[in-house]
């Protein structure tokens, strides 16, 4: 097979790089119950070949609509990767839609239908005749056998110009089986030996707009690098996406751009690609054989709980309380009830106690406290996102920080937790510079 070419039809020309579009199909895509995962795994995989995804498009289960999303895609994408519509119901036009695109009919394989068949024996479940449906494929597809019940294919359009087209089942788990299988393997004949890595840099306690401020001008001409920006609720991501001819040489080349971000931005980075927030203070705390609790109010056991996802946190998270209402600030926390009635159950004095209590009454290091209004309604005469996090340190001392967090209650809450979780983060690096 010649490069940028399946079966013998050019699909691209040398020198052309190859783009794509992911086509998810389904109603209930577009009714606002589902989020699109399929849609963005495919595209991280298509990266990594070194492909540029150029489109994402939904579409209903109406074969008209399918038919003008195929035409529209055709025009402007060498790959076309369709993800859903292989089932056995009426509403499952994928095999339709891309046959008649093709103007080709759908052909039946005896070895298809054994292989559902099989499927079906193999889970003692009595098969439908209607599963027979999915032995249907194009004339002229290639086949990709089923690991559930569905088949896949890929099959090449010809007009306006050549355009490769493979329909995947939209079972997540098939799907990702049948792209290892079968489809990586047409997109590097399709787009040669490249491969493209996308670094990540963790960055806490700073806006998007500032973040990207400090790191534009670093990359300003450089065109052997896209950035791009994602501001989740609980940090900012610069992502540095770079190409080459293989994922070794990739990484090698992104390095000094990593290095360079990370410097720019110094102790607001916690981490680098996988090593998120949770997982350095752990390592942290690891390395100093110490351990952390939490008493939590406004984040409601947020805190404790994305250091528990971290596999291993059982060797430095001791515990959490969770003290939502005044009644559990006294009760489990065993703050002063004049205290909390005073001074607010969310004010600088709850939250150094809380830190206090947290460390105290679970024998830990260090102790974490956190009070905040999240929203729908203000607290005390004080306005949504007005927060507190405390930090016990192991000699006794505690300090306390506060600011108005801006967002929605989902946000100022995973904000408030990053904001805790990365004071201690700072505080057990030795050599760390503090600018708080």
């Amino acid at each position: 097979m010649t490069l940028g070419t399946i079966d013998g039809i050019v699909i691209r020309e040398p020198d052309e790089p190859v783009r794509a579009a992911v086509l998810s199909v389904g109603s209930e895509l577009l009714l606002g119950d589902l989020t699109d995962t399929n849609a963005t795994w495919v595209s991280l995989r298509l990266r990594e070949l070194g492909v540029e995804v150029v489109h994402h498009l939904a579409v209903r289960d109406v074969l008209a609509e399918f038919l003008d999303a195929l035409a529209w895609l055709a025009e402007r994408v060498h790959l076309i990767v369709v993800g859903g519509g292989l089932g056995p119901t009426v509403d499952d036009l994928t095999r339709e839609a891309i046959a008649e695109a093709a103007g080709v009919p759908l052909e039946h394989h005896d070895d298809l239908a054994e292989m559902i068949a099989e499927r079906f024996r193999a889970g003692r479940f009595e098969m439908a005749r209607q599963n027979l449906k999915q032995a249907l494929i194009p004339k002229g597809a290639t086949p990709y056998p089923p690991v559930g019940t569905a088949p896949g294919f890929g099959l090449t359009l010809p007009e306006p110009t050549a355009t490769r087209v493979v329909a995947l089942p939209g079972v997540p788990w098939e799907l990702k089986e049948l792209f290892g299988r079968f489809v990586a393997d047409e997109v590097r004949q399709l787009a040669g030996a490249r491969a493209t890595v996308t670094r990540i840099v963790h960055v806490v306690g700073r806006g998007e707009s500032n973040v990207a401020s400090v790191i534009e001008p670093l990359l300003e001409g450089r065109d052997d690098v896209v950035l791009s920006f994602l501001a989740r609720s609980s940090e900012i991501q610069v992502r540095l996406t770079v190409s080459a001819e293989d994922p070794h040489a990739a990484r090698a080349a992104s390095q000094p751009l990593v290095e360079e971000v990370v410097a720019a931005l110094g102790s607001a980075v916690v981490g680098v690609d996988d090593d998120v927030l949770e997982d350095v203070v752990l390592r942290l705390l690891q390395e100093r054989g110490q351990t952390v609790a939490t008493a939590e109010s406004a984040t409601g056991g947020d805190v404790a709980a994305r250091l528990a996802r971290v596999a291993g946190a059982s060797a430095s998270l001791v515990g959490g309380m969770v003290v939502y209402t005044a009644a559990a600030k006294d009760g489990l926390a065993g703050l002063d009830a004049a205290l909390v009635a005073a001074e607010g159950e969310v004010s600088e004095a709850v939250t150094r106690d809380l830190a206090r209590a947290a460390r105290e009454r679970t024998g830990a290091d260090w102790g974490i406290g956190v009070t905040g209004v999240a929203g729908p309604s203000m607290v005390d005469d004080l306005p949504i996102g007005s927060c507190f996090w405390a930090l016990a340190h192991p000699n006794g001392e505690v300090e306390v920080h506060g600011r108005r967090i801006p967002g929605d209650r989902g946000q100022v809450i995973a904000r408030l937790g990053s904001a805790a979780l990365d004071l201690l983060r700072r505080r057990l690096l030795v050599d760390g510079v503090d600018d708080d």
